[in-house]
């Protein structure tokens, strides 16, 4: 008879119920860590913090009235109806991307995406959230990426409505404080199909134009959207490593209806993608594997990455959800697998004193 040990069905079930306990016990006693980039997301978001600081100063210093719905007093929430206001918007969206924990996502993002220092992201954004744009150029100067942006004057309800203050124009004051860091390559009317039509004003058109050519840069302004989408494509170069859409601007999402569905957030696996000369960039990058940051709804994006929704005050940076992730509880998990190893050890050596004995019996009961 062989005197091989073998593991009793007992001591086998033993070990799988250890190994199971140890598995559910690191899920259920699971901590929090700071993410691998959580330095520089925190950098970024102070950056933004710095950069909304040195906008209200010039708010204040101008004697540009701050909001009523401003509850957070940044002077960067623009009038619900301007003359530049091309659509609706939702006010508490808009007071939420003033937030600097945006800037700490985007750094995510680009830390997500394969992004090193020196790659070329192309930034469309839209007057509708300066506060997502700003947020991108903030953590792209963080991490020194090459951000060529291409923004649009046209603005929805809430956000940079004011012609004395419209995003560009922001850009420009960050800049000139050593703030922010940016290539903006063209400029653009925003608006339905990027022609600056408004819904209240018939002037509209016109002062969006007197603001682009005073921009003092190369002007996009194609009567026909899919020649403003290509002309883009080809002001952005072909080095670009990531796009980064802020807004709804037509020339970004496209007037295919597939951008509405398209996901929020960085999105390195894309639906499927229209065959259209309208798809916008979103889909157009998305065609040449491209990882792309679609920038739209603000709620999605708080709920999706633990931030805060109209928070008042605005949150300091480094505790919101985003710069932690949920970790198995390691220590416990090892536990569970030691203790199961230990109860095979243990089922082996009892089987082996079995077998063991068993043979000497036998032995003494031969011929």
């Amino acid at each position: 008879m062989s005197s091989r040990a073998k593991i009793s069905t007992p001591h086998l079930l033993a070990a799988l119920v250890v190994l199971l306990a140890g598995v559910f016990g690191s899920r259920f006693l699971a901590v929090q860590e700071q993410n691998p980039w959580y330095d520089a997301q925190v950098a970024a978001a102070r950056r933004m913090q710095q950069a909304e600081a040195v906008l209200l100063n010039y708010v204040k210093t101008n004697n540009i009235p701050i909001e009523a719905e401003d509850i957070n007093q940044t002077g960067l929430l623009g009038p619900e109806w301007t003359m530049i206001t091309t659509s609706l918007g939702l006010l508490e969206a808009k007071r939420t991307s003033l937030s600097p924990d945006f800037a700490a996502l985007m750094a995510g993002f680009f830390h997500e995406g394969g992004l090193q220092k020196g790659d070329a992201i192309a930034v469309g954004a839209s007057g509708s959230f300066p506060g997502l744009g700003l947020a991108t150029v903030c953590a792209a100067t963080q991490m020194g990426l090459e951000a060529r942006v291409i923004a649009s004057f046209g603005s929805s309800m809430y956000g940079a409505t004011r012609p004395e203050l419209t995003f560009p124009k922001m850009l420009s004051i960050l800049a000139e404080e050593g703030l922010v860091e940016y290539n903006l390559i063209a400029v653009s009317p925003g608006g339905d199909d990027d022609q600056g039509i408004g819904p209240l004003y018939d002037e509209t058109p016109e002062i969006i134009m007197g603001l682009v050519e005073a921009a003092g840069v190369p002007i996009i302004k194609e009567s026909k959207l899919a020649d403003s989408i290509q002309k883009r494509l080809t002001a952005f170069g072909g080095d670009i490593k990531m796009f980064v859409n802020v807004g709804g601007a037509s020339a970004n999402m496209g007037e295919t209806g597939a951008g509405v569905e398209f996901p929020n957030g960085l999105v390195m696996n894309p639906p499927p993608i229209p065959d259209s000369p309208i798809r916008g960039l979103i889909f157009e990058y998305a065609a040449r594997q491209i990882p792309v940051i679609h920038l739209l709804n603000i709620r999605g994006l708080a709920h999706d990455h633990g931030m805060l929704f109209d928070p008042v005050p605005l949150p300091e940076p480094g505790h919101s959800g985003l710069y932690f992730r949920t970790a198995n509880n390691m220590p416990v998990l090892w536990a569970g697998v030691a203790g199961a190893l230990g109860v095979l050890v243990w089922g082996v050596l009892q089987k082996g004193k079995q077998n063991r004995t068993l043979q000497t019996k036998n032995q003494e009961v031969s011929p």
